[in-house]
């Protein structure tokens, strides 16, 4: 007797639909990409129990013809593509015919539509179970309903979370789709209350906007919208300036093609463009959209369609990393003895010797909300002679203070490196370590505070770069890398050779490290990690690379110094000519005695 059997239809079906639909934030997806498809400028999105009970999605587009209906709910039945180039073409956001019959799989599913205005029909798929189609409907485009999700397959039923937390990842799904389509109109319904209203806008700068600033109190002049037009791509940001950060990741988010996707190499490139600009261990916020040539893309990996293949991922990394870098004006903090009235906290000021509203400042061209020209400032002396009118201004202090993103930024403000920094060779006085961490010394009528880990990290950096003194290894160490670090690697290897760093390939994908400079020894796996992720310029990998080897040689925080050695490190560090770790932490504080004065009350 055969032990090999072919599946129950209902049993492979439920199996399939399992890798496309699973929990109501699929389903919510997958509709949502059908409405753009169908060419609408309305969808509204309407959810009961956390989209387990109902998921309602309807939309203002051509519709679906009536013989078209039952097709529609059949696997791999699909308007997208018809052959296997079609694939590679892709303008649409879905295409592999799999989400409505993997929804019908799973729940019982209802669809109504209007053809071009015509007669509307109704078909419904429960479970399975497919009716027959029914004259009745809206009056134009399609309304899908998802009702009692899983009802079916309890197991699968039981790992869903709470409603509330099932319909935050919903709400979470349709605000990732509305952020690219900026000309369509989205409303979110939940549990009957209308939560989200998002009317279509001009710009995508106003869509992002729009989105960023529905839970955070941000400041539209606090970011900025960068474009640029390759050869078969473009790129456009909104992306904050330095006085917005975070300390992690989340908020860079990557589209391309429209839809949302899970790329590190793009949030990497995101982050290398920023470099010193922002503290260390902090990340901007963030929205990338590359719109490349479908050939060049290939979506056909999973069927959320989250991840993505690049055959030009190492061009657009570049291009990301260099827009950002040249359009965004580095800024280092600086300690704000008087605050200002009826201001944000934290105001970048832009370099003096460019203008934010110049349209002429970038690459290709910038856009930036201009700032509220000759604003009154209010005075120390008379913010402390003022009495507050408003009775409740304590507590609307905490909260202006509690703001997200904002942890440090009350007492700093930015200034321009160019303003802040300028090599300084006249003497200075040492006069301490404090914290085990920062060394202080007074300059003519300033004083400096100085990270003794990131400043002699920078040091070794400098010095990292003359030095050319290679070791081979013994037993190579092999490593495999993606396909296109692999053609990364085979056009571009002599960049890790002219910095003692060998590598060579043994076989498609597989490559071996060979020779590191003697400053790197015991840091073997992390030059092997980066340079299995690292795709970009000849600029971007040096900095990665002398940050791994020269961060583990530094002086750490703790470490005490005497002030022999100390004074050695601040008269290099007033050599450099910008204050910035390999990293791109600034790591100087600098204060006036000016400025010293007025924070304890003393303005004589």
């Amino acid at each position: 007797m055969s032990e090999i059997r072919r599946l129950d239809s209902t049993l492979s079906a439920r199996i399939a639909a399992g890798e496309v639909i699973e929990r109501p934030q699929s389903v919510v997806r997958e509709l949502m990409d059908n409405a753009v498809d169908a060419k609408a400028d309305e969808i509204t999105l309407s959810i009961r129990g956390g989209g387990i009970d109902e998921i309602l999605v309807t939309d203002n587009g051509r519709g679906i013809m009536k013989d078209d209906l039952p097709l529609a709910v059949t696997q791999y039945a699909t308007s997208k593509i018809s052959t296997l180039d079609d694939l590679y073409h892709l303008q649409t956001m879905g295409f592999r015919g799999e989400a409505l019959h993997s929804i019908g799989a799973v729940s019982r599913l209802t669809i109504s539509s209007s053809y071009m205005g015509q007669k509307p029909w109704t078909i419904t798929v429960d479970n399975m179970v497919q009716e027959d189609p029914v004259a009745i409907g809206p009056d134009k485009g399609t309304m899908v309903k998802v009702e009692d999700l899983f009802s079916h397959i309890p197991a699968r039923r039981a790992f869903l979370k709470r409603p509330s937390s099932e319909g935050t990842l919903c709400r979470n799904t349709f605000l990732a789709k509305a952020m690219a389509f900026n000309a369509i109109h989205f409303r979110f319904i939940q549990d009957g209350a209308l939560k989200i209203d998002l009317p279509a806008r001009r710009t995508i700068f106003d869509r992002v906007m729009d989105i960023l600033t529905l839970e955070e109190n941000f400041n539209r002049k606090e970011f900025v919208y960068l474009e640029k037009k390759c050869r078969d791509f473009t790129i456009r940001i909104v992306t904050s300036l330095a006085g917005i950060h975070r300390s992690d990741r989340s908020r860079i988010r990557t589209y391309v093609n429209d839809r949302p996707v899970d790329e590190y190499s793009l949030v990497q490139a995101v982050v290398y463009g920023y470099g010193e600009i922002l503290p260390g261990g902090t990340f901007p916020w963030t929205v990338l959209f590359v719109y490349d040539d479908p050939e060049l893309v290939d979506f056909n990996i999973h069927p959320a369609k989250r991840e993505v293949k690049l055959r030009n991922k190492a061009e657009i990394h570049h291009e990301i990393h260099q827009l950002i870098h040249s359009s965004l004006p580095r800024q280092i903090p600086s300690i704000n003895a008087a605050a200002q009235d009826e201001q944000p906290l934290l105001e970048p000021v832009a370099s003096a010797s460019t203008s934010w509203q110049d349209p002429v400042f970038t690459h290709d061209r910038i856009r930036y909300p201009g700032h509220d020209a000759g604003k009154a400032k209010t005075t120390h002396d008379e913010m402390v002679s003022q009495k507050p009118k408003d009775q409740a201004w304590l507590e609307k202090a905490k909260k202006l203070f509690a703001q997200p993103g904002r942890e440090a930024e009350h007492t700093t403000s930015s200034v321009s490196a160019q303003e802040f920094w300028k090599p300084h060779k006249t003497s200075f006085t040492y006069l301490g370590q404090a914290f085990r961490l920062f060394l202080i010394c007074q300059k003519d009528d300033e004083l400096y505070l100085v990270d003794q880990h990131a400043a002699h990290e920078r040091i070794l950096f400098d010095e990292l770069r003359r030095q050319r003194d290679v070791q081979r290894l013994l037993i190579p160490l092999e490593f495999e890398v993606d396909p296109d670090v692999d053609a990364f690697l085979a056009e571009n290897s002599y960049i890790y050779t002219q910095y003692g760093i060998g590598i060579a390939q043994k076989d498609d994908r597989l490559w071996e490290l060979t020779s590191i400079p003697h400053s790197a020894k015991e840091n073997e796996k992390k030059l092997v990690t980066f340079i299995q992720n690292a795709m970009g310029s000849e600029e971007e990998i040096e900095a990665g690379l002398y940050a791994i080897v020269a961060c583990k040689a530094a002086i750490k925080a703790g470490d005490v110094l005497d002030d022999q050695s100390a004074t050695a490190l601040l008269e290099k560090v007033f050599e450099l000519d910008d204050p910035s770790c390999p990293h791109g932490r600034t790591f100087v504080i600098r204060l006036s005695e000016k400025e010293l004065r007025l924070m304890v009350g003393r303005t004589k």
